[in-house]
């Protein structure tokens, strides 16, 4: 009995995309085994292969559709499988593409790398069909097998999105990056973009239960990619998927201003406008960086008052530092030096600024958690990376995301 040789199957993947070319071998490898062939199947076989390479695919389609009602034994599934695949490539039938693939499924023969790769167009196949459930079996099914195809975790993580399972799809993401990461291997952009969007998209309380996963995913991101765009972005990302009050939004612009993320005269000016009364140095810095890049119109009705307001307050404001630092150190607690250590960060005065931090959570009273995110921008900006991570590692609660973010910006400022 003439023997149909498997190793020459062959899978080009690019979203339905297959080529197969099972092949009759005179001479058995030393290393396969005989297939078992039932007689009508490798009478189909044969016929259809000879159609095929006369390029006649509608003899060669009709030919396999024949055998197939005397299927027996799993060796004549996948060899009708494969011909079929041949027939939807080479005839260009793919609607055929789905059934050739589930036979060589369903035969059990394909070796596990192989597989892998079935399952994988099996998955792309159903997902462009709108057939999400079985899109998500079938990736599952890839990814267990091995398959390091690029394409399959997005994929995937749409199929599993498109049925409503939004918070399992971010939670299959997060792992799969964990792994890859643990395995040093890179983890490709487009994977953290279809998360962070899937989080950034969603309504009502979705939003609220996806904060925490996609805000972790936008961590990751910049971590691995620390551009500028993607530091933007995923800051702009943390803002709208929490409610940040008035100290933790003051926190993000500086984030926001560090990281040259600052894009259009909205963000200056929202940065601006939340810190010119309480802290007029800074507000007359980011103004001027505004102004400077051509981002802000100078001449703008809210620029222009603005900056006379804070030109008149920061000579007295600058001036008065130092007696407000000495006054700091006098108070019973710690709401005096937590004061003058912004006044100091507005200006500059990282060193200062961190003194005075730290002397806020020894005498108390105050919100530790602002202190220590604080007192980590003031040691990162001065260069002490090591006392600026251990400052944003004491942060808790709300504002322990954006200590988060802080702490990627020490590891990893952003590129280009």
């Amino acid at each position: 009995m003439k023997m149909l040789s498997t190793t020459a199957l062959g899978l080009a993947l690019a979203l339905g995309a297959v080529t197969a070319a099972p092949t009759f071998a005179k001479d058995k490898p030393a290393k396969e085994q005989p297939m078992q062939l039932s007689a009508k199947v490798r009478e189909g076989a044969l016929a259809a292969q000879k159609a095929l390479a006369a390029n006649d695919f509608a003899a060669a389609k009709a030919a396999v559709a024949a055998a197939e009602p005397e299927i027996k034994t799993p060796d004549d599934k996948m060899v009708l499988g494969q011909l079929y695949l041949q027939v939807a490539q080479k005839g260009n039938d793919q609607a055929l593409m789905p059934k050739a693939v589930d036979m060589m499924i369903e035969s059990g023969k394909p070796t596990p790398e192989t597989m892998s790769q079935l399952q994988l167009v099996k998955g792309k196949i159903a997902y462009q069909a709108k057939n999400y459930p079985v899109a998500e079996q079938a990736l599952l099914a890839a990814q267990q097998a091995g398959s390091t195809d690029p394409d399959l975790v997005p994929v995937l993580v749409s199929s599993m999105h498109e049925q409503g399972k939004d918070e399992a799809a971010l939670q299959l993401l997060t792992q799969t990056v964990d792994k890859q990461q643990a395995a040093n291997q890179p983890v490709p952009e487009a994977w953290y973009q279809r998360g962070i969007a899937i989080g950034y998209g969603a309504k009502g309380p979705a939003k609220a239960a996806l904060a925490a996963p996609t805000a972790e995913l936008a961590k990751k991101w910049v971590s691995a990619y620390p551009t500028k765009s993607n530091w933007r972005d995923s800051l702009i990302i943390y803002r709208d998927t929490n409610k940040l009050d008035p100290d933790t939004e003051v926190d993000l612009y500086r984030l926001l201003y560090a990281t040259g993320g600052m894009k259009g005269e909205r963000d200056y000016m929202d940065y601006v406008l939340a810190t010119y009364l309480r802290n007029p140095g800074e507000a007359q810095a980011v103004l001027n960086a505004g102004v400077a890049s051509g981002q802000v119109n100078a001449s703008g009705k809210n620029a222009t008052e603005i900056k006379g307001i804070v030109a008149q307050k920061v000579p007295a404001d600058k001036a008065s530092l130092p007696a407000g630092e000495k006054s700091a150190r006098a108070a019973a607690t710690g709401k005096f030096a937590l004061n003058t250590a912004d006044a100091y960060l507005g200006y500059g005065e990282w060193a200062k600024a961190a003194d005075l931090y730290k002397v806020a959570l020894q005498k108390g009273g105050v919100d530790a958690n602002v202190v220590n995110v604080r007192l980590g921008m003031a040691l990162a900006k001065s260069g002490d990376a090591a006392g600026a991570k251990a400052a944003f590692a004491q942060v808790t609660g709300p504002r322990k995301s954006l200590a988060d973010l802080w702490t990627v910006y020490v590891d990893h400022p952003p590129t280009a």
